[in-house]
């Protein structure tokens, strides 16, 4: 009887698991076929054909895998705490985050993705390490744009060289609040405590942080600021491609302005491929730059850095047992 009751189970599991698989899949296939996604391939075509800019594009598509190890390499240290796990299960885990957070609003499923190619006993652990990983990499993309906000604002609502020293004093002291922060999440969390009385998970898992020893968190912070060294650099690797030629200075500030505009749109990565299409006309369009280039370098970089990995995780989500998740 036992053999019987399980088949159907194991038979409907899978059968949503397939469904699931298939709607992803389907999102991101309609998201290429989409009518200006071909006028980004003709302008990449015609990009092809000026040979001496293609190293731009090899580098920038073979550092791509760096940036997911380095991701795996911290997952194993926010992990580390409560288990051993290997580099490869590390970045399986990884992937398999991207691709279900690609087609849910702010990568949401990021941590469900987590959780269906983790130990299924980790449920809470899982969740408290992919925020803390979270707030550590969404520090940088908030401190890059803050450290290049004065020229960035310069260019696009072209203030004086009067305000320089205003924004860097501003620039500093949210640096500080922002290291604070990182450091005293759990201390800082039993404080509001006191003023919000109402029960939170949420509440409870950033308060679980503070198992993590100072090392841990200076070795996390590290590896997130390598990890937006590469994609800021892949994005300026991909203007170079592109043909765009503005001084080094404006296209840093552009590109970590982008990234912390970017940092809160709280759409499906699938959906706001074109929301930051639109944030990197607007913002390079005061440079210059034609839209159909800004449009063509956010389908590039999206399609190398985030389609890529996520048909990986979708294979390894394919493979993986979503019953113990159930359990």
């Amino acid at each position: 009887m036992k053999r019987k009751s399980f088949y159907p189970l194991k038979q409907i599991y899978n059968l949503l698991k397939f469904i699931v698989l298939a709607i992803i899949v389907l999102l991101i296939w309609r998201q290429i076929l989409d009518g200006d996604t071909i006028a980004f391939t003709d302008h990449f075509r015609e990009r092809l054909h000026k040979g001496h800019y293609l190293i731009y594009l090899v580098v920038l598509t073979v550092i791509m895998p760096i940036n997911w190890i380095l991701e795996g390499r911290k997952w194993q240290l926010l992990m580390a705490p409560f288990e051993n796990i290997s580099l490869k299960k590390a970045i399986k885990i990884i992937v398999s985050g991207v691709a279900v957070g690609i087609v849910t609003p702010g990568r949401i499923g990021e941590y469900a993705g987590r959780l269906v190619a983790s130990d299924p006993t980790q449920k809470t652990e899982v969740i408290t390490a992919t925020l803390l990983g979270s707030i550590a990499q969404n520090f940088w993309n908030i401190l890059g744009g803050v450290a290049l906000s004065y020229v960035f604002f310069k260019n696009t609502l072209q203030i004086t060289t009067d305000y320089q020293i205003f924004f860097m004093w501003i620039s500093i002291l949210e640096i500080i609040f922002m290291i604070w922060v990182y450091y005293s999440l759990p201390k800082m969390v039993s404080w509001l405590q006191k003023w919000w009385k109402k029960p939170s998970k949420w509440i409870e898992r950033v308060k679980g942080t503070s198992i993590y020893t100072t090392d841990i968190l200076n070795q996390v912070l590290i590896l997130s600021m390598l990890r937006y060294l590469i994609y800021f650099s892949q994005y300026f690797l991909m203007m170079l491609f592109l043909g765009v030629e503005v001084h080094w200075l404006d296209m840093a500030a552009m590109i970590a302005g982008i990234y912390l505009i970017q940092t809160g749109i709280p759409l499906p990565a699938f959906m706001s491929v074109f929301a930051r299409g639109e944030v990197a006309i607007l913002v390079w369009s005061t440079l210059g730059v034609e839209s159909i280039t800004a449009l063509t370098a956010t389908f590039l970089l999206w399609l190398i850095n985030l389609i890529v990995p996520a048909l990986v995780g979708l294979y390894v989500l394919s493979r993986a047992d979503v019953r113990a998740y159930f359990r």
